[in-house]
């Protein structure tokens, strides 16, 4: 990272994005993200009558992604951030899908989610578990909101392994980062109620996208 990037990460907050900053870091990571998202979202088939949730939306880039996926229909894409600044980000980048009724943004947190029960098909999460503040709890109240055999997909660009880079291992500390090694995840997958649990890796990266059935 250059200097630059530095100093928009750090001033920007990566688990809670604000001010000027908070903006350059998401519209940056909608781009730096997109590699990982699309090789993740390539596990779930689409609907396009899906009711679609997807937590932590950050910069909007994957609701317009999971949008597209869904093609013309019915369906309705949702995004949740707890971050102000991300739910103006992630209105902006989706504007006209928005006017259309096609995707909305609501501020919320993961640790209490506004939706009844068994209201979505699909929930997404992308880069955003890094900084759930309970993750057993945060999963079970995914799973609450899900239907019956609705499926849930954890995406990061880093989980507990061996061999992770200097510089990555200095970002988890500085960041205070969730990264479960994949036993870990299973195991928190099954604690918050989920039926199945599979999990997937990208050669060459540090990847992992977990499915859980609700």
């Amino acid at each position: 990272m250059t200097e630059d990037e530095r100093r928009v990460t750090d001033e920007g907050n990566p688990a809670k994005p604000t001010g000027h900053y908070g903006a350059r870091m998401l519209r940056r990571m909608n781009e730096s993200h997109a590699d990982v998202t699309d090789w993740a979202l390539d596990y779930l088939d689409f609907d396009s009558s899906d009711n679609v949730l997807d937590v932590g939306c950050g910069g909007g880039a994957t609701l317009r992604r999971i949008s597209c996926r869904m093609g013309e229909g019915c369906g309705r894409v949702t995004g949740v951030d707890y971050s102000e600044v991300s739910c103006e980000e992630s209105r902006l980048y989706n504007a006209p899908e928005i006017e259309s009724g096609r995707i909305r943004v609501v501020q919320a947190s993961v640790e209490s989610l506004p939706f009844d029960d068994a209201t979505f098909d699909l929930v997404t999460t992308v880069e955003s578990f890094y900084f759930w503040p309970n993750p057993r709890e945060n999963l079970a109240e995914v799973r609450r909101v899900l239907k019956r055999g609705g499926r849930f997909l954890l995406v990061a660009d880093v989980y507990g392994r061996p061999g992770l880079s200097e510089e990555v291992l200095a970002n988890v500390e500085k960041y205070h980062l969730n990264v479960p090694t994949l036993d870990e995840f299973r195991e928190l997958f099954s604690a918050a109620g989920f039926s199945e649990c599979d999990v997937h890796t990208k050669e060459g990266t540090d990847w992992v996208c977990v499915e859980g059935v609700a």
